[in-house]
């Protein structure tokens, strides 16, 4: 089916070039953003995670060295209550041959005592192992699971050493060493005899075990939260996309509107100042024929061929007039229940009459309901998919106009056997001005379109059976207006 229409109004071609660019750039924008906004936080949380390690490892040893610190304290007081008890034997002095100074005790603990030892747990998952030795190094007791006897430690502890100390102590050690577990020698007083030691080791392995997994759970906290935020960020891109979408929609229909009015009003103007003219060279040609008579036959054929001519461009400008009277000035609509099959047969009926070389096919449904419309307005509109099927089938051609029921509807159907519509123009073919044919208005599909619309229906183009184009308009049943 042929189109009916120009190029879009002036008014409307800036705004939608300038809305193609900005909508790309932004969604470009926001897709670097999606992309880039996982992979900062992810990196960001990282080496924050990395930088802090050392600084966990190190919280870590000293609550580990606080607590191995308690361990032995808790022994001590456990000894020195079990000497009044009579639980533990502390024996003549034994001198120390590695310090002069230092004077030592041996120690014995009765069995039941050692039971009771054995119960008491150290108080920290990173402590490798404790236990309680004598003066000569006899193992007296294990605390926790036993394991390997060690005679003595890698740290020996000071009583005035502080945890600071001690921690700069063991992580010296360790690093020396390259040991995995590190044991610290706390000496084990009753008042102010020494009466053993306590050897209590840390686990480098545990505590970086445990430094990792924590690690670990804060990268996989922080790539969750990237990959939320990327989602709302997607989610607010699409949001804002769809807002500027709108905004550029709304922006393009307000600048449509403005310069309809503008060309409605000229339209206006125009159409009374041809319409008048129109009138008397109609007269005037319908004179010159009835004149015609007298003349002899020669001048009489030639005379009516330019008349008919005349006439012929006067009717069309005329008709292009009323069409931009009816978009310059469209008028409320005066609805009344109609049947849908006599309202489209007489339009049918009076444009097949002014076919000569064209087909109609009619394939009314019978028993539709009746449908609320502005019987002059349905007419416009019908008539202008009529005539453009008329002229887009051709001679020989075949028009078919058909009517049938939908969900809440009733369907007008406008089909052609025509070359259809190319899939370039089938998105602009309702667009004002926009037009095929080297005569056309660019009005009639769209005061077609707005006639429909304002029926509280749809028109929408699809695809003919017939090959060429077919138009479809439907109308509510239940209209609200």
């Amino acid at each position: 089916m042929a189109l009916n229409g120009t190029n879009a109004a002036p008014g409307t071609t800036r705004p939608e070039r300038e809305h193609g660019p900005l909508r790309r750039h932004a969604f470009i924008t926001v897709l670097v953003l999606v992309a880039v906004f996982p992979l900062a936080i992810f990196t960001f949380t990282y080496w924050i995670n990395k930088d802090a390690a050392r600084s966990i490892v190190q919280r870590r040893l000293l609550k580990s060295v606080r607590n191995a610190r308690r361990l032995n304290t808790r022994i001590e007081s456990a000894l020195a209550m079990a000497e009044n008890l009579g639980h533990v034997d502390v024996l003549d002095v034994y001198q120390s041959s590695i310090d002069a100074a230092t004077k030592l005790y041996d120690t014995y603990v009765t069995p039941a005592f050692k039971k009771m030892l054995e119960e008491i747990q150290p108080d920290d998952e990173m402590l490798d192992f404790a236990q309680l030795l004598d003066a000569r190094g006899r193992l007296i007791v294990w605390f926790g699971e036993p394991g390997r006897h060690a005679k003595q430690g890698d740290v020996g502890v000071k009583q005035s050493d502080t945890s600071y100390m001690l921690l700069r102590k063991v992580e010296a050690a360790a690093k020396a060493g390259r040991r995995p577990v590190v044991s610290m020698a706390f000496p084990t007083r009753i008042g102010e005899r020494i009466v053993g030691t306590m050897l209590v080791g840390l686990s480098f392995d545990r505590i970086n075990k445990q430094v990792q997994a924590e690690m670990k759970e804060n990268n996989s906290r922080a790539l969750a939260i990237s990959v939320v935020g990327s989602v709302l960020l997607a989610a607010l891109g699409g949001y804002l996309l769809k807002l500027h979408d709108k905004a550029a929609t709304l922006q393009s229909a307000l600048d449509q509107r403005r310069h309809l009015a503008y060309v409605g009003t000229i339209s206006a103007g125009l159409a009374h100042e041809i319409r008048n003219p129109l009138s008397s060279v109609k007269m005037n040609v319908q004179m010159i024929r009835d004149r015609l008579d007298k003349l002899n036959v020669d001048d009489r054929e030639n005379l009516l061929r330019k008349i008919d001519r005349v006439s012929r461009e006067a009717d069309r400008l005329e008709e292009s007039v009323s069409d931009f009277l009816v978009f310059a000035a469209p008028r409320p609509l005066r609805k009344q229940p109609a049947d849908i099959n006599a309202a489209v047969d007489s339009v049918v009926e009076f444009l097949s009459l002014q076919q000569e070389h064209a087909q109609t096919e009619k394939n009314y449904a019978p028993d539709l309901p009746d449908v609320e419309i502005d019987q002059d307005m349905f007419t416009e509109m019908l008539q202008n998919l009529i005539i453009n099927a008329f002229q887009a089938a051709g001679d020989n051609g075949t028009v078919e106009v058909a009517t049938f029921a939908e969900k809440n509807a009733i369907a007008v159907a406008v089909s052609d056997n025509g070359p259809g519509v190319p899939e370039d123009e089938r998105e602009r073919i309702f667009e004002v001005f926009h037009t095929t044919k080297q005569a056309g208005t660019g009005l009639g599909l769209n005061i077609a379109k707005r006639i429909a619309e304002e029926h509280e229906g749809t028109i929408v183009l699809e695809k003919s059976s017939r090959g060429g184009a077919r138009f479809v308009v439907r109308l509510p049943l239940n209209s609200k207006r």
